[in-house]
C-alpha cells in the first residue's frame, strides 16, 4: 500500500471518529414555542393563571419573563404547562399543571423563578427567550384582547383565531357519510319523527337542549324509562327570563321518572364556559342522532301541526352519533355542571290548539355527506359554505343582527355572492319582537333590497297559515348543501354559544327544505303537499268548490 493511499485512509478515519463523537456529545435540536396562555382566570388571585410551551429538545436554554420576573427550565423536555397555582388550577381545570410559580401542593413541582412572576390582566406581554435572547412576544391589549377567563392560542403563526375561553371545547371538522337521513320540518311533522326516535330506543338516550317544556315529548321519555332506557338531559340553567313553571314541572317529572337531567350555568362568581346552552339535539342508542332549529316545546315540536318554521334531521350513522356523543360528554364533564334539585311543580297540560293542515311529511334520503357544525369551535364552516357559493342561496333565519363593531359577516357574504352573480333569496321572521326595534328585521332586510339587485331579494315570513313564527336558522346553497341548525345570525351563537348543526350534501335534501322554502317564499309547494293530517290539502278542496260553483253557473246561465 502507497504512502499517500495510506495517508488518505487515516484521514478519513479520523473525520469519521470525530463525526461519530460530535453525534454522540452533541445535544438534540431544541425549539419551543408558546402556544397558549391564560392571564386573566377565574380563581382567586388568578392563582389559575398560566402558560403552556410546546416543542422539542432540552428546555435548559429558555426561560419566559414578563418583563418583571423570569421563569426558567433546569431540565425538561416536551409541552409543558405552567400554572401560577397548582392547587388552584387544578379546581379549575381538573387537571394538574406541570410547573407551579408558587408553593401550593407537594403534587406539582415547583418552577424556577426570579424576581416577581404574575401576569397582568389588562396590560402585560410574554417573552419567550433561548440563552436570554427573546425569539416570541406576546401582549395584550396589542396583540392579544384582554378578557376574564380568556384563553390566548397560537395556531398556524396566527394568536386567537377563535374566541376561547376555560374549560370550552376544541372539536375539529369532521365529514361522514350516513346511509339514512329523515328530513323534517316543524310545525308539520317533526313531532312524528322525533317521538319515533324515543318510542324506538332501547338503552339509551342523550338530550341536550335550550328549552323543554313539551309535555307530550315527556310522556314518551317517560316511557321510555319504563322500558329500560336510559335517558339523560343537558339544559341551559339560565335562559333568558329564567326557567319557567312549565319546564321546572317537565324537568321534575322526568327526574320521578328516572332520567338523569342537569343544567349548565355560572354560579357565583364563576361563569359558566358558554355564554348560553343553545343546541337541540338527541342522540338514541349511540345511532341516531337528531339535530334540529327547535326547541322541545309545543310551538317548536307540536302535536297539533301548529307552531314554528323549522328544519330538522334525524341522521342514522354510528359516526355522527359517535360525534354528538363526544361533544354532550364534554359539555357534561365541565365545571359548571349541576344535578337537577327536584320541585313542586307539575307536568304542564298536554293540550294544543286545534289542529292545522300539515302540508310537508318526513323524507328519508340515502347516501347523505354529514358534516356536524358545533358551535363555537367549528361555526366558522357556515361562513365557508357561504364563500364558496356558486349560483344560489336561500336564507331563513329567525333574525339577522350586525355586530357592534361591523356588518354581520354571514350577511355580507352572501351580499357579496349576489354581487357576483348568485341568485340569494332571504327570508326573516316577522314577529313584533324582530321587527320593533330600530335595527332589526324588516331594517335589515330594506338594507338588503336597496341594494338595487334583480338577484337579491329578502322578505319578511307573516300571516302563513299554520305558522306561528319563523324560528328556522339554516340555508340552501347551489341546490346541494343545507344548513340545519340552531345558530342564529348574531355575534354572541357562533363565537359564544354551544351550538350544533348539520351540513348535508345532498341534492335529495336540497330538494325537499327548497319546497319548503318556496312555500314560506311564495305561498306555494313545486308538487302534491298532501296532508298527513287530513288526507289531502285543504286548498284543492276548496279549489274545487270553486270551480264546481263555476260551473253551476255557468250551467244556469245556459238555461235561462
Amino acid at each position: 500500500m502507497s504512502f499517500r493511499r495510506k495517508k488518505t485512509i487515516m484521514k478519513l478515519c479520523r473525520i469519521l471518529l470525530l463525526t461519530i463523537i460530535l453525534c454522540l456529545t452533541a445535544s438534540p435540536v431544541s425549539a419551543y414555542t408558546i402556544t397558549e396562555f391564560c392571564a386573566d382566570g377565574y380563581a382567586e388571585g388568578d392563582g389559575d393563571e398560566y402558560f403552556i410551551l410546546e416543542g422539542k429538545g432540552s428546555l435548559s436554554s429558555w426561560s419566559v419573563t414578563d418583563g418583571e420576573g423570569t421563569v426558567s427550565f433546569g431540565s425538561g423536555s416536551g409541552r409543558t404547562v405552567v400554572a401560577r397555582s397548582g392547587e388552584l388550577y387544578y379546581q379549575i381545570h381538573n387537571s394538574y399543571p406541570d410547573l407551579e410559580i408558587i408553593d401550593s401542593t407537594p403534587k406539582v413541582p415547583n418552577a424556577k423563578v426570579s424576581k416577581k412572576f404574575q401576569m397582568a390582566n389588562t396590560e402585560d406581554s410574554l417573552t419567550l427567550l433561548r440563552n436570554g435572547v427573546a425569539v416570541q412576544t406576546v401582549s395584550w391589549p396589542d396583540d392579544v384582547a384582554k378578557g376574564n377567563g380568556r384563553v390566548h392560542r397560537f395556531e398556524n403563526g396566527l394568536w386567537d383565531s377563535r374566541v376561547f375561553k376555560i374549560g370550552q371545547s376544541d372539536f375539529e371538522p369532521e365529514t361522514f357519510t350516513a346511509d339514512k337521513v329523515t328530513l323534517f320540518v316543524s310545525p308539520d311533522c317533526s313531532h312524528e319523527v322525533i317521538s319515533g326516535v324515543i318510542n324506538e330506543a332501547e338503552d339509551k338516550i342523550l338530550i341536550s337542549m335550550y328549552e323543554f317544556t313539551s309535555a307530550s315529548l315527556a310522556e314518551n321519555l317517560a316511557d321510555a324509562e319504563k322500558r329500560g332506557v336510559d335517558v339523560t338531559i343537558l339544559l341551559e340553567g339560565g335562559p333568558v327570563g329564567g326557567i319557567s313553571k312549565d319546564e321546572k314541572g317537565v324537568l321534575n317529572y322526568l327526574s320521578r321518572a328516572g332520567a338523569e337531567i342537569y343544567t349548565i350555568k355560572s354560579e357565583g362568581k364563576l361563569p359558566a364556559r358558554y355564554r348560553y346552552l343553545h343546541t337541540k339535539y338527541l342522540v338514541a342508542d349511540g345511532g341516531v342522532t337528531v339535530v334540529l332549529s327547535e326547541n322541545f316545546k309545543d310551538s317548536g315540536v307540536p302535536k297539533s301541526g301548529f307552531g314554528n318554521r323549522g328544519w330538522g334531521a334525524a341522521v342514522e350513522d354510528r359516526e355522527v352519533a359517535k360525534y354528538f356523543t363526544e361533544v354532550f360528554m364534554d359539555d357534561l364533564a365541565g365545571y359548571d355542571i349541576y344535578s337537577w334539585i327536584l320541585g313542586t311543580e307539575e307536568l304542564p297540560d298536554t293540550s294544543e290548539p286545534e289542529k292545522a293542515v300539515r302540508v310537508f311529511k318526513p323524507k328519508t334520503v340515502t347516501n347523505c355527506e354529514v358534516t356536524p357544525v358545533i358551535s363555537p369551535d367549528i361555526s366558522y364552516l357556515i361562513g365557508d359554505a357561504l364563500d364558496n357559493a356558486k349560483f344560489s342561496i336561500d336564507i331563513q333565519q329567525a333574525y339577522i343582527s350586525h355586530y357592534t363593531d361591523s356588518k354581520n359577516p354571514w350577511l355580507a357574504s352572501a351580499i357579496r355572492a349576489a354581487e357576483e352573480g348568485a341568485e340569494v333569496r332571504i327570508q326573516l321572521d316577522g314577529m313584533y319582537y324582530n321587527t320593533d326595534s330600530e335595527a332589526d328585521n324588516d331594517e335589515i332586510a330594506a338594507d338588503v333590497n336597496k341594494k338595487g339587485l334583480r338577484n337579491l331579494q329578502a322578505k319578511i315570513l307573516t300571516d302563513r297559515d299554520g305558522i306561528l313564527k319563523l324560528h328556522n336558522k339554516g340555508f340552501i346553497i347551489d341546490e346541494e348543501l343545507v344548513l340545519i341548525s340552531s345558530i342564529n345570525w348574531n355575534y354572541n351563537s357562533p363565537t359564544n354559544n354551544r351550538e350544533a348543526g348539520l351540513l348535508l350534501e345532498s341534492k335529495e335534501a336540497a330538494e325537499y327544505y327548497t319546497r319548503v322554502f318556496n312555500y314560506d317564499w311564495e305561498g306555494v309547494v313545486l308538487d302534491n303537499p298532501a296532508s298527513a293530517a287530513v288526507g289531502f290539502d285543504i286548498r284543492f278542496i276548496l279549489a274545487a268548490v270553486v270551480i264546481a260553483g263555476l260551473i253551476g253557473l255557468y250551467i244556469w246561465r245556459r238555461r235561462h
